[in-house]
């Protein structure tokens, strides 16, 4: 196995990828790598709870960047990953086509994300988003499961 430099965390924040994003740390740590913590939303997530959407004073494209920044930065903080790279991005693709598009364009050498996340309807519908990372990755792709 080789040293992995670049490290991406894939995080929909989640239960499974908390553990995900623990595992992701010890790695880095390890091999002494850089890590990218990134989490993606996807399209407009119209089924959000009410305390999760904005109010009508603001822009909801934002509110939502704005949260799941604030959510990642809660995630890193209770962990002690405060030096980790933060990447949100909103899309109108599938968080597996940001993803892999991520980690060939910044040369990762791995990506360490959970084995269940939060859309189970899309899963029925398309496949979960971890399988499809692991079939199309150009790199080694970690998947760490819900702990027991």
């Amino acid at each position: 196995m080789s040293d992995y430099k670049r490290i991406l965390a894939a995080v929909d924040l989640s239960e499974a990828s908390g553990n995900a994003a623990k595992r992701s740390l010890e790695l880095a740590g390890f091999y002494g790598a850089e890590l990218i913590f990134m989490h993606v939303i996807e399209h407009f997530p119209e089924h959000l709870p009410h305390y999760k959407m904005s109010g009508d004073d603001m822009d909801p494209q934002e509110f939502l960047i704005d949260r799941a920044k604030k959510d990642l930065q809660a995630l890193l903080t209770r962990l002690g990953g405060g030096k980790a790279e933060r990447v949100v991005r909103l899309t109108k693709h599938s968080a597996k086509t940001e993803v892999l598009d991520y980690a060939r364009e910044n040369k990762i050498d791995l990506i360490v994300l959970g084995s269940q996340g939060r859309s189970r309807l899309n899963e029925l519908l398309a496949g979960s988003t971890a399988t499809g990372i692991v079939r199309s990755a150009v790199c080694d792709v970690l998947t760490v499961r819900l702990a027991d």
